[in-house]
């Protein structure tokens, strides 16, 4: 089971999009949206860190979300790529090492780590994709869920994608 540990989670400045797709599209939503952020990114010469995936819940089994980059420097809006915060607040978070199929794993740590310690998901979650390595064992993403500031449960799981839905090329 992985790790799991709470922390306090500042904001992320990223050049997302935001768009709406489903746990099927998710994977090949991420890559083109990806495929639109990078490019103007590279064309302001912007300083960039990692692939971010936002997850703000959905309805009927759809999932809004933004997909970015995580920016260190200053840039500029252009189309659809605008600025995006990841959410301020205490999180659950874990390590995921592995194939990007296999996120659900972390999902479930996460949704019984708060289960066990009587704490609700705000709703919202997030994945930080780490550095594209070619050994799928050494590919780490990162999942956050923003607690509830309130504590008990009540709050359903976070908006995230299903087990086996999720996929991301790394930055």
């Amino acid at each position: 089971m992985p790790d799991v540990r709470t922390e306090w989670a500042s904001p992320r400045v990223l050049a997302a999009i935001s768009s709406t797709t489903t746990p099927q599209g998710l994977g090949a939503d991420i890559v083109r949206l990806l495929n639109v952020v990078w490019p103007m990114l590279r064309e302001q010469g912007a300083r960039t860190d990692h692939n971010v995936v936002v997850y703000r819940g959905g309805e009927g089994g759809a999932l809004t979300v933004d997909v970015g980059v995580e920016v260190l420097s200053a840039f500029e809006d252009h189309g659809e790529v605008r600025h995006v915060l990841t959410p301020t607040g205490e999180v659950a978070t874990t390590a995921h090492f592995g194939e990007y199929s296999d996120l659900g794993l972390a999902y479930s740590a996460l949704e019984r780590w708060c289960a066990d310690h009587r704490r609700s998901p705000a709703g919202v979650n997030w994945e930080v994709y780490g550095d594209w390595e070619e050994d799928p064992a050494k590919r780490r993403t990162d999942v956050y869920f923003l607690l509830d500031p309130a504590g008990g449960p009540g709050g359903g799981p976070a908006g995230g994608p299903s087990e086996g839905q999720a996929g991301a090329p790394g930055g």
